[in-house]
């Protein structure tokens, strides 16, 4: 039987919903914000809602663009036919490792975490254990994964909505702590609202947008969504509501109790929170918490990981890429999945590589791919808008100019990360990989190359 690459639309509305919804609550808040929070001050609101509102109009963007050709599954499969199939090929392989180290790094906070309760326990056994657990999962089919996920999502809503609604409840009767009163005040009251200047805020930048990379996963979704056209644009449009709910308050609410001088960064803001307004033997509960956002991240990161792996695969000769371009027998991408899984399942050794600063390290890393991913996607959809744009009613506001403008301020990011001590041998990496990946596909499709291989 003749396979094609269309895979099963058994994905519905609430699944998707929710998975975007959960996809914006992972350890980069959990974990990264007590840092942000260290370096940029109350600031880091601004930050948030800064990078929030660039990410919800690129969201726009990459909706619209997957909405215009819903033949084809990933963002690379449009950078190709608008770029070409050597820069689609390339940005393709940068796009897959920019997951592939965002679910290490969400698996090294995992491993540690877990530590929490096992300390003697290795950390690759309980790392490799839950990969396999989610590979397994994700090879079933797309509407086991959508459930799995769907849970893993209102667990992760329902704990920040809570610890909001607390926070709210203690400040609106008066409830006092070791710091005094529950009061917003905290935002300026130590040395004001930008306390560490212009650089703390540029300091801020990196792990803000590390909470956000992944967003544009939903888009993997199309291909799989039972209405595409009904529910994407629902799904991106809510955007802002996420960001204000699971970022904006939370850290509001994180500050109106603990100064942020005193904010603790060696564990979860969450916790000290908690603690501090005395709810003790909060720690276990929270660490719960971190590793089910872990986890649900990783499970998604297979999910769209392996799809992409496929996509650049399909229809290619050569054995690896007809043994990653091929369908199961249940219409899943699954030799992609499960490459992709082994490859997250190296989280372990990294770790034993870096060391502790392991997790900071990684997720820099990652941010700073998914940066010229952003770039490359944004680059392509003006392609699109001025040769081949579609009549349709969910489209960015303003194109083409939004769109300069988009790729004007992720540029700047890039620049700024350079410029950052902490942030530049991260941001070299990730250049040096997009170039490394670049000269190594260019020499694979040179005739040395072929001639090379046919002797």
């Amino acid at each position: 039987m003749a396979q094609n690459n269309n895979f099963k639309r058994s994905l519905s509305n609430s699944q998707i919903q929710l998975i975007a919804l959960g996809g914006t609550i992972g350890t980069g808040l959990f974990l990264g914000v007590g840092d942000s929070i260290k370096k940029a001050g109350p600031a880091i609101i601004l930050i948030y809602a800064l990078v929030g509102f660039f990410l919800f109009l690129m969201m726009r963007a990459l909706g619209e663009l997957i909405l215009s050709d819903l033949e084809k599954h990933t963002y690379t499969d449009f950078i190709t036919k608008y770029l070409g199939k050597r820069i689609g090929l390339s940005s393709g392989y940068l796009y897959w490792l920019a997951y592939i180290t965002l679910a290490m790094a969400e698996m090294t906070a995992w491993g540690i975490y877990f530590q929490f309760w096992f300390p003697k326990m290795p950390l690759w056994l309980p790392v490799t254990v839950t990969v396999l657990i989610l590979l397994s999962i994700n090879i079933i089919s797309a509407k086991v994964f959508g459930n799995f996920e769907f849970s893993f999502a209102i667990l992760k809503i329902l704990t920040v909505l809570c610890f909001v609604a607390f926070i709210t409840f203690m400040a609106l009767f008066g409830k006092k702590t070791y710091f005094g009163a529950l009061s917003l005040s905290n935002m300026y009251k130590y040395r004001g609202f930008f306390p560490n200047g212009l650089h703390g805020v540029l300091e801020g930048i990196q792990m803000a947008i590390f909470s956000f990379v992944g967003i544009e996963m939903i888009g993997f979704t199309a291909s799989e969504a039972q209405d595409p056209k009904k529910i994407m644009p629902k799904a991106i449009n809510q955007m802002p509501i996420r960001i204000i709910l699971f970022y904006i308050l939370a850290i509001l609410s994180i500050l109106a109790v603990i100064p942020w001088n005193k904010i603790a960064i060696s564990y979860s803001p969450f916790v000290q929170v908690l603690n501090v307004v005395g709810i003790k033997n909060s720690a276990s509960f929270f660490n719960f918490v971190v590793i089910t956002a872990a986890v649900s991240s990783t499970n998604s990161i297979i999910y769209s990981s392996g799809r992409l792996l496929f996509s650049l695969c399909y229809g290619r000769e050569g054995r690896w890429n007809k043994t990653m371009g091929h369908i199961s027998r249940n219409m899943l991408p699954q030799s992609a999945l499960i490459f992709s899984a082994l490859m997250i399942a190296l989280a372990p050794v990294l770790i034993l590589l870096i060391g502790n600063d392991a997790f900071n390290f990684i997720s820099a890393v990652t941010t700073s791919i998914f940066l010229l991913m952003w770039i490359i996607m944004l680059i392509t959809y003006l392609v699109y808008v001025k040769t081949d744009r579609k009549d349709l009613t969910f489209k960015l506001p303003l194109a083409p100019f939004s769109d300069y403008v988009l790729i004007a301020f992720f540029s700047l990011v890039v620049l700024i990360l350079l410029f950052l001590k902490s942030t530049r041998v991260p941001m070299l990496v990730a250049i040096v990989i997009s170039i490394l990946l670049s000269l190594i596909l260019k020499l694979q499709d040179s005739d040395f190359f072929k001639s090379k291989v046919k002797k």
